[in-house]
């Protein structure tokens, strides 16, 4: 029986049962699959047909990309060493490569790790962990809806602390188990409830993270968790847009975060006083 990624526990409830797989809730509050599929598996899923629909979605995705980065950049302007885990086709490395960013990213999937080579970007294959990185190489780590598809969350985590340099930040996004406001959503538009793992749904989610188990994890790994906010950047169609839109307006309203995404700043201690006086909340300002 496997262990939960967070706390260890193996006392867990079932939410949902597809064939020989569970969702289920740890005592602790995160929220997995279990079993996992096997690698082969994962990095199959995200192969050409993955991200074909993102090149219909580019205009949107790049003010995505371009937001993202600056809000990197209230935290820590460039230049820099920074690195995107995950990193996809390249697109974010892209766009923070013209802002004066050094940049590198890791990439699981095959397929966008050629593609992102053939743009040029320095892409290694595989997890994080197994790229060799030197340790506190980097001023900024990036990783943009990964966490939620990797095997091991919490190696995940460590190892992105392992390669920040004291004062580096640590920004990342990931889906909010509490979205509320998305869920009433798709009940009133299909007249179900969105289910937390499909066998043949596009994307992989093998996690799933609330407030508070997100801050938990990142903060085990010996980061400074400054904030976990809204995350902005987390539709791609109008659709999803609008509802997101909601849920953004619920949140500044009342603080409660119902929206689709967590955004999650956290800083590497050590750095002295300059890094944490950079910060600002980036939902103020996204």
């Amino acid at each position: 029986m496997a262990a939960c990624n967070l706390c260890g526990g193996t006392e867990w409830e079932t939410l949902e049962a597809v064939r020989d797989t569970r969702v289920v809730r740890c005592r602790c509050g995160l929220v997995f699959v279990t079993p996992a599929p096997p690698r082969p598996a994962i990095e199959r899923a995200y192969d050409a047909g993955y991200y074909a629909p993102w090149e219909d979605q580019g205009k949107v995705r790049a003010r995505i990309w371009r937001a993202r980065i600056q809000r990197v950049e209230r935290l820590r302007a460039p230049p820099g060493r920074l690195l995107d885990v995950g990193c996809g086709t390249g697109a974010f490395l892209h766009v923070a490569r013209l802002r004066g960013w050094q940049v590198s990213g890791t990439e699981l999937s095959p397929y966008a790790v050629e593609a992102a080579a053939t743009d040029g970007f320095e892409v290694l294959g595989g997890e994080l962990w197994e790229a060799g990185l030197p340790s506190e190489a980097f001023d900024v780590v990036t990783c943009w809806h990964v966490l939620e598809h990797a095997g091991d969350p919490r190696r995940l985590v460590r190892e992105m602390c392992r390669v920040l340099r004291p004062g580096g930040w640590l920004v990342l996004a990931t889906p909010n188990l509490d979205d509320r406001i998305f869920r009433a959503a798709y009940v009133l538009a299909r007249g179900r409830r969105p289910a937390l793992f499909e066998a043949d749904e596009r994307e992989l989610h093998l996690y799933h993270f609330s407030a508070e188990t997100l801050r938990g994890l990142v903060a085990s790994s010996g980061l400074t968790v400054v904030e976990v906010g809204f995350d902005r950047g987390a539709a791609a169609t109008p659709g999803t847009r609008f509802v997101n839109g909601l849920a953004y307006g619920w949140y500044r309203l009342t603080g409660r975060n119902w929206g689709m995404a967590l955004e999650l700043v956290a800083l590497k201690p050590g750095g002295g006083a300059g890094g944490a006086a950079r910060h600002e909340p980036l939902h103020h300002r996204a």
